[in-house]
C-alpha cells in the first residue's frame, strides 16, 4: 500500500485508520489493532477480535471492506514495530467524512477510506499550515452511497 512508499522516511508519521464501528466495546467493531489482541487466525499469528478463551469475535463495521475480525502480517508487524500509530474512526465519522469531501470538493470517497479522512479532518487541527497530509483514497464512493443515506438522520 501507500505505507511502503515512506517505511523508510522516519520525517513522515504514519497512520492507520480502522472500522470503529459503534463504538470500541467487542462485537461492534472491526478494528484488531486499536481492540484487539495477539492471537492465530488461518495459521497466522496476528491482532485479532477475539474473546479470553481464542474464539474470534464478531465485528460490526459500515464499510464491508473492513469488516474483519483480523489484520494481515504486514500491519501487524508495522504496529508490533511501532513505525505506524493506529486509531479507529466510528461508522458516524466515517459517513461525516464522506459527506464532507462530497460537499467540499465534489470527491465521493469509498467508505473504507472515509475512516482515514475522518481521523485527516482531526490532525489537521493539530498541524501547522506548512505541514502536508497524504489521505490514500481507494475505491469509489458511488458504490456506498444507498449505505451513506441510510445512515443519514432522516
Amino acid at each position: 500500500g501507500i505505507f511502503n512508499s515512506f517505511l523508510h522516511d522516519l520525517e513522515v508519521e504514519l497512520y492507520g485508520i480502522e472500522a470503529g464501528g459503534e463504538d470500541l466495546r467487542p462485537g461492534h467493531n472491526a478494528a484488531p489493532l486499536v481492540a484487539g489482541s495477539e492471537g492465530v487466525l488461518h495459521g497466522m499469528l496476528t491482532y485479532l477480535l477475539q474473546d479470553t478463551n481464542g474464539q474470534v469475535l464478531n465485528t460490526k463495521s459500515i464499510s464491508a471492506g473492513l469488516d474483519y475480525p483480523a489484520v494481515g502480517p504486514e500491519h501487524a508487524y508495522l504496529k508490533t514495530s511501532g513505525r505506524v500509530k493506529y486509531s479507529s474512526a466510528s461508522d458516524k465519522e466515517a459517513v461525516d467524512a464522506f459527506q464532507r469531501l462530497s460537499q467540499q470538493e465534489g470527491i465521493m470517497p469509498a467508505l473504507e477510506p472515509a475512516h482515514a479522512l475522518s481521523y485527516a479532518f482531526k490532525l489537521a487541527k493539530e498541524q501547522r499550515p506548512s505541514d502536508s497530509i497524504i489521505v490514500n483514497l481507494s475505491g469509489r464512493g458511488d458504490k456506498d452511497v444507498e449505505i451513506v443515506a441510510r445512515h443519514l438522520p432522516q
